[in-house]
């Protein structure tokens, strides 16, 4: 007798199976009462189309310039192989599509949109931040309480729902003509050159920013918890007098703690 582990990973497998030939589809079939008007087999293609169906228009809405760029039945043909070699392991289906921008690298028939895959990125990153906690300011003037013997030990926080991306294409752009409420100029130049910068959402704001080269090692720098004082000490970003009062300005530094 077939264990109820096993049903539930013979149904998860015809879900999701990408053979034409459908061995999993038949193999649960085995186990299923035919009712009037359906065979086996049709009552776990309606549970296969319903689940396949669901995912793929929860990364439509997740990645809509990517849709918009593709159009809708290129996307949904992408999608679904997406879906069928990545099922959903969370019961949330906001936390579905991670990967979906490594997948867009290697998907074949994609490859002549090559700034495709940052673009799923960005907007990954945009709808992460969209649902990221809330978070409060800081205040610069914290600063001043520490000691100045600690202050080789201040490590920076980005804020929480902030994501670095860079790209050697102008995503950003792609991404901002791609959207209902543009009326500028739609053309776009890929040999302007890339992008540095950070998706992020001020309290209802939602922002892509970018900025200079010397601003994105600092940040990495801080993505990477590296302390004040080693920063000082290897250079890194140049000009930190400069830099560090203009990132906790402009919001790129939420927070910091003492290492």
């Amino acid at each position: 007798m077939t264990g109820l582990h096993d049903m539930q990973a013979m149904v998860r497998d015809a879900v999701f199976e990408t053979d034409t030939q459908n061995p999993a589809l038949r193999a649960i079939s085995e186990h299923i009462e035919p009712s009037e008007g359906m065979s086996s087999e049709e009552h776990v293609l309606v549970y296969r189309r319903a689940i396949l169906g669901t995912l793929v228009r929860a990364l439509g809405n997740i990645f809509p310039v990517g849709k918009q760029l593709l159009g809708e039945q290129f996307f949904d043909g992408m999608a679904r192989r997406y879906v069928q070699e990545t099922p959903s392991r969370s019961s949330d289906l906001a936390n579905y599509g991670a990967s979906f921008s490594e997948f867009i690298a290697r998907f074949g028939p994609a490859a002549e949109l090559p700034y495709l895959p940052d673009v799923a990125r960005l907007e990954w990153y945009w709808h992460r931040a969209f649902h990221a906690a809330d978070e409060v300011a800081m205040d610069p003037g914290s600063l001043s309480a520490v000691s100045a013997g600690d202050t080789g030990r201040i490590i920076f926080h980005l804020p929480v729902s902030a994501s670095l991306i860079s790209s050697d294409f102008p995503i950003h752009r792609i991404w901002a003509v791609n959207q209902q409420e543009w009326a500028g100029d739609t053309a776009i130049d890929l040999d302007e050159g890339g992008m540095y910068g950070m998706v992020w959402r001020r309290q209802y704001d939602m922002r892509i920013d970018t900025f200079d080269e010397p601003v994105w090692t600092f940040l990495n720098a801080v993505a990477a918890r590296t302390c004040f004082g080693k920063m000082s000490e290897s250079g890194i970003a140049g000009d930190l007098d400069t830099l560090l009062p203009r990132c906790v300005q402009r919001g790129w530094i939420a927070g910091f703690d003492l290492a």
